[in-house]
């Protein structure tokens, strides 16, 4: 973040500019900074009070004019509580919070993101953009997803993977009607697990065949 001074460290063969130094003049993006070390934090501070830098092993401080985003996914307040976190610092940096709600809040964006991941990775495997039934889509939206955006993403690359090209619909269990039996080779696609381990549910790609 800092950077460093040649010979400052073993190894430390040239020396190296840091993040603060290459963002002079705009602005550097901070991810996950809940999980900064509290000598890392107070360093931050320094940083942002003084608006200047010293790299590590150099004595001139450098000055430097940024703009810091910073984003996380802990609850910052609990972690002052328990001391993880700088109240300083948080304050610091609190001058315009934007709080992102999990994708389990905001339900109504998931289908534009489901055609978006499928168009995007059948573009990339080279196949056809399969559709995706109303069925589905609906039990999509339903689905808690602690992963958020990233674990909806994987979901659709894996329902693209069991079976390119086929429509991805909801299995549902039902029982066999009267008269009805259904034959060894019943399915003609696959079904992937495509909400992981512990899903209430499956994805069939493909199609299920009943012989009477």
């Amino acid at each position: 973040m800092f950077g460093h001074e040649r010979g400052s460290f073993t190894g430390g063969e040239a020396r190296r500019i840091g993040q603060f130094e290459q963002a002079h003049g705009g602005t550097l993006f901070l991810d996950e900074i809940g999980d900064m070390s509290l000598q890392t934090q107070a360093k931050l501070l320094r940083a942002l009070q003084e608006r200047t830098i010293r790299r590590v092993g150099g004595r001139e401080a450098i000055p430097i004019d940024v703009r810091v985003i910073a984003a996380t996914h802990r609850d910052l307040a609990a972690a002052m509580r328990e001391k993880q976190f700088r109240e300083d610092l948080f304050y610091r940096l609190s001058v315009a919070c934007i709080r992102l709600p999990p994708l389990r809040e905001r339900v109504e964006d998931i289908p534009k993101m489901v055609r978006h991941f499928l168009g995007l990775q059948s573009a990339e495997m080279g196949i056809p953009t399969p559709s995706i039934q109303k069925e589905a889509m609906e039990f999509l939206q339903e689905q808690p997803w602690p992963g958020n955006v990233r674990e909806l993403e994987n979901a659709m690359r894996r329902a693209l993977l069991v079976r390119p090209g086929y429509p991805i619909t909801l299995t549902k269990r039902r029982p066999p009607r009267r008269g009805l039996q259904r034959s060894s080779n019943v399915a003609t696609g696959r079904v992937a697990r495509c909400l992981g381990k512990g899903a209430p549910s499956l994805f069939r790609v493909g199609s299920v065949k009943v012989r009477p």
